[in-house]
Parts: C-alpha cells; sequence; structure tokens
C-alpha cells in the first residue's frame, strides 16, 4: 500500500505541471488540449455541456485569443481510484482571472478537473471531468 503522505506529495507535484502546461496551451496553442480529454470525458464550460471532445475543441478553437492569470489552485487526490502502479486520480481546483480578445476587461473564472490515470500510457493522466464557471 502506498503512504498517503506521498501520494499526497505527487497529487501535488502533477497538479502543478497540469495546471502550468494546461493554462499555457490555452493561451498559446488551444488546439493542443485535446490530447488532455478522451471521447467520453464530462465537458461543463460556463454552464454548457458538451457531448465530446470534438465540439469542445471547435468551440475552443472559436474564442478569441486569451491571457490567464491564475491565482491559486488546490489538488485532492483519490487513493479510491488507485490504479495497480499506485497513481490514483486528482482532483484539481483553479480560480483566476481571463482576458479575451482586445478586452480590458479580465474576468474571474474558477475550473475544477478530475485527473484519471491513463491506463493505455503509463504515468500520464486525463480529464475525465472539467467544470468552468
Amino acid at each position: 500500500m502506498t503512504d498517503l503522505t506521498s501520494v499526497i506529495d505527487v497529487s501535488a507535484r502533477g497538479a502543478e505541471q497540469f495546471v502550468e502546461l494546461y493554462y499555457k496551451l490555452y493561451d498559446s496553442q488551444r488546439s493542443l488540449l485535446q490530447r488532455f480529454y478522451r471521447d467520453d470525458s464530462a465537458i461543463l464550460w460556463n454552464g454548457n455541456a458538451f457531448p465530446g471532445i470534438a465540439q469542445y475543441n471547435e468551440f475552443l478553437n472559436s474564442l478569441a485569443n486569451s491571457s490567464h492569470d491564475i491565482q491559486s489552485f488546490d489538488c485532492h487526490p483519490i487513493p479510491a481510484t488507485m490504479n495497480s502502479q499506485g497513481a490514483c486520480g486528482i482532483l484539481v481546483s483553479v480560480s483566476g482571472a481571463v482576458k479575451y480578445g482586445d478586452s480590458p476587461r479580465k474576468r474571474l473564472f474558477s475550473q475544477a478537473f478530475m485527473l484519471i490515470p491513463d491506463i493505455e500510457k503509463s504515468g500520464t493522466f486525463y480529464i475525465q471531468s472539467e467544470n468552468l464557471r
């Protein structure tokens, strides 16, 4: 059995790397975000549900350029989802401000991700569920 302190430490490092990469790609190479998802990922964006990654990717790419300012994030490992390699799901909560296009106005946002270990690619995770408000 894996030590819970180790699970928390690994989850925190993984969440930090995920947040950094996700928002960097969102602001600079949005089309690459689809690699984080699976066809059955549950996506809710500001109250709008997307039935699959193809439609979500199309929607994201229709948005104006963005600039995110991450103010905080937190993560919680979900030990009940632990796989045979000792990796478990991670709930990641992010808050900050985002600016789209030439608008001088930044909008506050909060976003939650449920990251699940990818059994096809050992050592990686995918977004099983996402909710942005």
